[in-house]
């Protein structure tokens, strides 16, 4: 009897225990590789949008590619176990490769982008070119969780495995964002973070020599994924992204914008979704598919627009809390954790468990994880390019989270329509995208008027006249970069390098601002003078200050240190103007 129930006992652990632990540290691993290789990518493409948003594209692009091309053979094979041990080996591997070979392939790949790019050239190299240098790594991590999920299904368990496994994976991917950014690149810099993320994946192999070696094999299911659920998948994982990149993006104009600041929205996010995930893991199975579909697409609608409402009131939640507090780094990065909670928790929650019931709603149908994943994260990959570039720049954030909610609420089924709550939903979302408050965030001092504001893809650049008529230049509704009442100074700035110079001809300015130095080099006829900006709302921005000029400046759009790497051309002086040590990587 003691045998019989040391046995139960240890099928429990191996059952349950095993895999979810295997699957905490592969998610650590997984997006501590992540926070280097978002890091190292900037560091050698720039700091443009393309280079911002082309390793998030990259990681989710070579999870769905690998999702696709492992998931069948996965769900054929009779060794799943060995198959993830396989992907993690892999992950571990290709990280370690990628340590001593990142620097010389951005290095690169820089030099193919060049100083002066075209659009379609820079954005195809960035994407492609990152997407390819990570494919080998990526490509592995998706198949560890279709791997994982057909081992834990030949154990009977309550819920969802589906549910239970992506739950613990994405708890995993906190830890490894928050101990990568907090304490292992600080302490022990990008090498060596990256050599233990690699070391867990290897750690996770060995581990798989654990796992059941020979489950039973699964028919294969004849037909293909439900159309309904096929488009589900595809369309929330664009949606789910997207929300993420827009929210982002918006809490630039009120954050702090360190390294710590992203990691802190991100682990936010993710745990939203791992604690959706683990609701459904519990609850999910007690609705009826298409009435909990329906449920958690509509909630996912009005959460959306309550995000509106916590995006527009975090100024002045902020500066509530930081007149309590007083200003300190630990209480403004608590303040940052709050405003995130207020825009993030609530939607994430829903879309962790929305995942969680189409993926499974796929499995009962007979479709593998990896194809459900595969149907996922394309949008995933195509939501950053989409939204932070196009919607972005075209319609705003407000539009842009509106255009978020009207997405769920056009996969509810004919049934939802009639009842009232999703008309009354959907009118609710027109009423936001129309009369809700601009996101947009611009301080207005007394008596002052906003003479311009450009939303980009990267900061919300703001020109604010106050009630003397000096005009200032912000970006992010904090950041000064001059004003019109600076003029002499600013001229003071680009003369007096071009005058240590005893016959200069060509002059580069690095960064532009309000335009007002560069522009006063310029005026000299004899000197040839380029000005390099990262954002181009500043360049726009700029022409408030320096209509009145007579001569220009050539002005180039771009990264200024990947710029200086690329360009052939020469320069007698270059000119760094002042950057503020808040912004992650401007002063390199």
């Amino acid at each position: 009897m003691a045998h019989v129930v040391a046995t139960a006992a240890q099928g429990a652990v191996t059952s349950r225990g095993l895999p979810l632990l295997l699957m905490v540290a592969s998610g650590f691993a997984a997006l501590g590789c992540q926070v280097v290789w978002t890091q190292q990518s900037a560091l050698w493409l720039g700091h443009e949008s393309a280079a911002v948003l082309a390793v998030v594209a990259a990681f989710f692009g070579g999870l769905s590619l690998g999702a696709a091309t492992l998931g069948a053979r996965i769900e054929r094979s009779a060794r799943p176990a060995l198959w993830y041990g396989a992907c993690e080996a892999a992950v571990g591997a290709w990280a370690l490769v990628l340590v001593m070979a990142m620097p010389w392939a951005g290095s690169w790949l820089a030099q193919r982008i060049g100083a002066e790019p075209g659009p379609s050239w820079h954005w195809s190299i960035a994407f492609l070119g990152t997407f390819m240098m990570l494919l080998p790594a990526t490509a592995a991590m998706g198949g560890t969780l279709p791997a994982m999920e057909r081992v834990l299904a030949n154990f009977r368990s309550r819920g969802s495995p589906i549910a239970f496994l992506y739950a613990g994976n994405t708890l995993g991917a906190v830890i490894g964002v928050l101990a990568a950014t907090f304490w292992l690149v600080p302490r022990f810099g990008l090498a060596a973070t990256a050599c233990a993320c690699a070391a867990a994946c290897l750690l996770c192999a060995l581990g798989s020599l654990g796992l059941p070696a020979a489950p039973t094999m699964r028919p294969r299911a004849a037909h293909g994924v439900p159309r309904r659920t096929g488009a589900a998948l595809a369309a929330t994982g664009f949606l789910g992204i997207g929300y993420e990149v827009i929210v982002v993006r918006v809490m630039s104009q009120v954050a702090e914008n360190t390294v710590y600041t992203y990691a802190i929205l991100l682990a936010i996010y993710l745990v939203g979704t791992a604690l959706g995930a683990a609701a459904y893991h519990r609850w999910g199975a007690r609705v009826a598919a298409d009435v909990m579909r329906d449920r958690l697409l509509a909630a996912l609608a009005v959460a959306c627009l309550l995000g509106i409402a916590a995006l527009a009131f975090a100024p002045h939640a902020k500066a509530a809390l930081l007149r309590a507090s007083g200003p300190s780094i630990g209480w403004a990065l608590t303040g940052e954790a709050l405003l995130s909670a207020a825009a993030f928790a609530v939607p994430t929650m829903l879309m962790g468990a929305l995942f969680s019931h189409l993926a499974t709603a796929a499995r009962g149908a007979g479709v593998d994880l990896g194809r459900a994943l595969a149907l996922n994260t394309p949008g995933a990959a195509a939501a950053p390019l989409a939204f932070g570039l196009l919607v972005m720049g075209g319609a705003g954030a407000r539009w842009a989270i509106t255009a978020v909610a009207a997405g769920y609420l056009l996969l509810l089924t004919r049934a939802a329509w009639r009842s009232p709550r999703a008309w009354i939903a959907a009118a609710s979302v027109a009423a936001a995208g129309a009369l809700g408050p601009s996101l947009a965030l611009v301080d207005l001092p007394e008596g002052g008027r906003v003479l311009r504001t450009l939303e980009g893809p990267l900061a919300t650049v703001s020109v604010v006249e106050d009630a003397t008529g000096v005009a200032r230049l912000h970006i992010n509704n904090r950041q000064q970069e001059g004003s019109s009442a600076t003029l002499l100074a600013d001229a003071r700035q680009g003369l007096l390098p071009i005058l240590l110079h005893p016959a200069p001809t060509r002059a580069l300015f690095l960064g532009l601002g309000t335009g007002l130095t560069a522009y006063s080099a310029a005026q000299d006829p004899a000197l040839a003078v380029d000005a390099v900006e990262l954002l181009p709302e500043v360049i726009e921005a700029s022409r408030v200050f320096t209509a009145d000029f007579a001569r220009s400046p050539r002005v180039i759009a771009g990264d200024a240190r990947r710029f200086v790497r690329a360009t052939p051309t020469r320069y007698d002086v270059i000119v760094s103007d002042n950057f503020h040590p808040a912004r992650s990587g401007s002063a390199s």
